[in-house]
């Protein structure tokens, strides 16, 4: 699986953008009511791991916060019964799985150099990928089998002129390949790239940008594959504003772009809800103090915006939904 070279270098994406751009959506349409009583949101808050209902209530802490040590960037398994998560416990960031019941936590990655974070799950629970770190700043997109195993692939090298952006992989629901962002020193902006998990293909997804400040980054594939949300400035102005981000849609069988949120904070980390009729993402909109955010939640292809976490102190960061089992 190890993808590296000019193969990686140029790359074309597709299908093609129609010359209509960002489509705009319906603002009215209500955010629909999860199908199952299952549903579960597991989210970061204020350094630890918890997991909540739907509807926001019901939330208890799966991990406790040790010292100064944050667990981070939670990802549910298919089957509702594990989480992966990102925690520095061990001393540098490395992924972690425990069950969704608060038992079972074990150390999943313990890479002699680097930091392991943004864990995701193939749709059938037998892989993750994630992100590795360099003391060089550079960024691997690396494989490994969910089973007892030291075994990894490096499936795409890093390559990228904005590094910091670089990552939260994303399997297709078929299990065949992987979307990521980067910018792979193309000087476009960084954009979604996609690979096969045998590491060829390797092709933008969404199309460039004019700047290398401008960014689509935390991409999510909707459950039925035919939907990637993600967060992006592409509505931005200038360079000044290249922290303006919010949930925009990549529509795969057309290409069509649509922004979702108009957000008067920062909108990011977008989540499908296991049936795909909604999306989870956080906001900075209702922000009384540095680093306030929020989860909130919409229809899947915009509409109304219903807050979910309402906490004194908000520190909420990367819901992900999945059916408890």
């Amino acid at each position: 699986l190890r993808s590296t070279g000019s193969e990686q270098r140029r790359a074309t994406y597709a299908p093609p953008l129609p010359k209509s751009g960002v489509h705009e959506v319906s603002a009215t349409t209500v955010v629909p009511a999860a199908t199952d009583a299952r549903e579960r949101v597991v989210y970061e808050h204020a350094g630890s791991i918890w997991v909540m209902q739907a509807s926001g209530l019901g939330g208890f802490a799966l991990t406790s916060r040790v010292a100064d040590v944050k667990d981070q960037d939670p990802a549910v398994g298919p089957d509702g019964s594990v989480v992966a998560f990102s925690s520095s416990r061990a001393g540098s960031p490395c992924i972690y799985l425990a069950g969704l019941d608060g038992s079972g936590m074990r150390l999943f990655t313990d890479p002699p150099e680097g930091a392991d974070r943004e864990p995701a799950w193939s749709a059938d629970g037998k892989r993750l990928a994630f992100v590795r770190e360099y003391s060089t700043g550079l960024r691997d997109i690396v494989l490994r089998a969910a089973e007892e195993t030291t075994v990894e692939d490096v499936l795409v090298r890093g390559n990228d002129d904005n590094q910091e952006f670089v990552g939260a992989p994303t399997f297709s629901p078929d299990g065949k390949s992987v979307v990521f962002a980067a910018d792979r020193t193309e000087g476009v902006g960084t954009t979604l790239w996609q690979v096969n998990v045998d590491g060829s293909g390797l092709a933008r997804v969404t199309p460039p940008q004019k700047g290398p400040w401008r960014l689509d980054v935390q991409p999510a594939f909707s459950p039925d594959g035919k939907l990637i949300a993600f967060a992006s400035n592409r509505h931005a102005r200038g360079e000044e504003d290249r922290a303006d981000l919010d949930i925009y849609l990549f529509e795969g069988a057309t290409g069509r772009l649509l922004r979702l949120t108009r957000d008067k904070g920062v909108a990011s980390e977008p989540s499908f809800s296991p049936d795909g009729r909604r999306l989870y993402f956080t906001s900075t909109r209702d922000a009384a103090r540095a680093y306030s955010t929020e989860i909130f939640v919409m229809p899947a292809r915009g509409g109304v915006q219903q807050r979910v976490t309402r906490d004194e102190i908000p520190q909420n960061a990367h819901p992900s939904a999945a059916l408890l089992k």
